[in-house]
């Protein structure tokens, strides 16, 4: 059914969903490509699902003739079913319109031209793959190393660098080059692709194939791309290829473009009004945040020299400015923020409506723990779930598990070679064999079946595994790096494997602190079990005070938001910040802050501790620049 400009507007109203000025001009635009500049908070959402609404009902346009691109699934999700449910529109036709992520996109043309792909590698199968091919290239194949490897394979890709165009000069550019070719002809050989491959394939289809590239562009009439400032080197070029025939809506916000390092283009995004003469909007009202919390994000942003000038208000929210904290360390940063939290839930607040966000995974573990302590639900998404399965976290815990408990096989075969101890494992398997001889590793170290050498380092390892039972979580601790010499294997592994002495060591620094409230190993220990189990029962659930990083909060928002360990080196972080990139990696780290600021909607707390890993650190000098807008907490929580 056809409805006026008139009618479909007040049928939005009558369902509570009353437009500004700009956003009716971005729903209503025809007559060429439009790019909509959408900040914080300013209902992007809202303006592009009811844009597709009315090209349906309004324009006429057939929702086959439309496509929607997102970049999740989760997206695509929500803006169908938020499409179905404007008026006038159902969930047959809302689900008629093509509505999902650029890798569905591509997969699908992919599937009607070329009738099946190779069968897709899961995540866990791609790293198998890698983890084996740096295995056989001499590396040590941890987890570190395999996902660094898996990034850059996907940056490439993403810019469409195959093995075969690489000159490579660097060592370690020549040994990623043959592990690339050997990944490919793995998967060739096994008729497999990774995710990477689908665009790619996608790409070089329409490239390759004007017939298919004609056919394709003549199918829509209108193409809607949600967070276009994230759109990397091969999404825009088949992009293009597919809008020949169509009117083009971007929307995007170039002040939250954080994903260079997956090969995203901001340039993208700010280039396109002049290169395409596009109509221009720039949605620039913050419908989420109190005003002093919007005040704040502005002063930061505002130092961004590369970005679209946009002028940010608010809706008159009231509210507190935000509050920096300045605890003596993370120990003492996560026993504050947990305090304030306790107290926050004690006074009503939903512990779902709180937030603590980190710029590095590891950063909200002392976190978790304090809250763990005091059974206060949080939620923590699969991939940030990983302290105490870092292999350094996990050895660790295997000594102290060893000590309480000589019996356990599985954490000495863990520890028993770090350091190296030079017993192998087929000693071992028949040292082994007869648990009814050896009952622990007591008894081990005084078998005659293991040669005198080896029975030497075992009795050594005995008597100091008896030592740390008497010590307190944070001696052991310190025993086992310096006395056993568990930092001189962890020395060894990175002059080995060439990974960066700080991200290695980064799990270990951070256990120093997570121990320090346990008075025996063994308290420890019970209280690892217990956080675990609390972490399976929350699993990926959004119940509880909610966990993640700056990159996985962009688009979520909460009524509170906590931004931990503010300080120079983190945010912005050092493994970011090239001389070779300069002020544009600057500037991402900035945005990174800035999506950090901005998914508060009620309560900003920001903390900036004076030690970092047992040294002094300097606060971020983007703490620095909204000085004037925040306010210094009392001493205390």
């Amino acid at each position: 059914m056809m409805r006026t400009y008139e009618a479909f507007f007040n049928q939005l109203k009558s369902v509570g969903i009353q437009l500004n000025e700009l956003q009716k001009q971005a729903v209503t635009h025809q007559g060429g490509p439009l790019v909509v500049f959408a900040g914080p908070g300013s209902g992007k959402t809202t303006v592009l699902t009811c844009r597709a609404s009315y090209l349906m009902q309004v324009v006429q346009i057939e929702p086959r003739h439309l496509l929607i691109v997102t970049f999740t699934k989760a997206a695509a999700r929500e803006m169908s079913d938020r499409l179905a449910s404007l008026p006038g529109m159902d969930a047959i036709r809302a689900q008629s319109a093509r509505i999902g992520t650029f890798h569905s996109v591509f997969l699908r043309i992919l599937l009607q031209v070329m009738g099946s792909v190779p069968k897709l590698l899961e995540d866990r199968e791609q790293r198998q793959v890698l983890r084996q091919l740096l295995l056989a290239a001499g590396k040590e194949g941890s987890p570190e190393e395999t996902a660094e490897l898996t990034a850059k394979i996907g940056l490439c890709k993403n810019k469409l660098i195959m093995p075969q165009q690489i000159r490579a000069k660097k060592q370690e550019n020549i040994e990623f080059k043959k592990i690339f070719e050997q990944y490919e002809e793995w998967k060739q050989e096994h008729h497999r692709w990774d995710y990477d491959d689908i665009q790619v394939a996608c790409y070089r289809l329409l490239a390759e194939r004007p017939d298919v590239r004609n056919e394709y562009a003549g199918r829509y009439r209108h193409i809607l791309v949600d967070e276009f400032q994230d759109t990397n080197l091969v999404q825009y070029a088949i992009l293009k290829m597919l809008s020949t025939k169509a009117e083009l809506t971007l929307v995007g916000d170039d002040d939250q473009s954080i994903y260079r390092f997956r090969g995203a283009e901001v340039d993208y995004l700010l280039s396109f009004e002049q290169q395409h003469r596009a109509t221009k909007i720039v949605l620039a009202t913050n419908y989420r945040s109190a005003e002093p919390i919007i005040a704040t994000a502005k002063a930061s942003i505002n130092h961004n020299q590369k970005r679209e000038p946009k002028h940010y208000t608010g809706i008159n929210r009231s509210g507190e400015r935000p509050l920096l904290i300045t605890p003596s360390d993370e120990h003492r940063e996560a026993v504050e923020i947990a305090k304030r939290i306790d107290r926050m839930l004690q006074n009503g607040d939903s512990s779902r409506n709180i937030a603590v966000l980190y710029r590095t995974n590891l950063q909200g573990q002392a976190v978790v723990e304090q809250l763990a302590l005091r059974s206060i639900p949080f939620s923590l998404q699969e991939s940030e779930d990983q302290f105490y399965r870092r292999w350094q976290v996990h050895d660790l815990v295997c000594y102290f598990k060893l000590a309480c408990n000589l019996s356990d096989w599985d954490s000495f075969k863990q520890i028993v070679n770090r350091p190296n101890r030079f017993i192998n494992e087929t000693g071992l398997q028949t040292w082994l064999v007869s648990p009814t001889q050896n009952t622990d590793l007591a008894q081990l170290s005084k078998s005659p079946l293991v040669p005198r050498q080896p029975r030497h380092k075992l009795q050594e390892l005995t008597w100091d595994l008896k030592k740390i039972t008497g010590m307190s979580p944070q001696e052991a601790l310190r025993f086992v790096r310096k006395k056993i010499g568990y930092d001189r294997y962890l020395e060894s592994f990175v002059a080995q494997t060439g990974q960066n002495r700080q991200t290695v060591f980064e799990p270990v620094e951070l256990l120093e602190q997570i121990v320090r409230p346990f008075g025996s190993v063994a308290d420890f220990l019970a209280h690892v079990e217990k956080l675990r189990s609390a972490i399976d029962q929350a699993g990926g659930t959004d119940n509880g005070v909610q966990f993640m990083t700056f990159h996985r909060a962009k688009g979520l928002e909460f009524k509170t938001v906590f931004l931990v360990g503010v300080v120079n080196g983190i945010v912005p972080h050092n493994k970011s910040l090239s001389a070779k990139h300069g002020m544009e990696a600057l500037e991402e780290e900035r945005r990174l802050f800035y999506v950090g600021l901005t998914r508060a909607k009620d309560r900003l707390i920001l903390s900036a501790p004076k030690q970092y890993r047992g040294e002094k650190v300097k606060q971020s000098p983007f703490l620095k620049e909204i000085a004037d807008t925040i306010r210094l907490a009392e001493v205390g929580p």
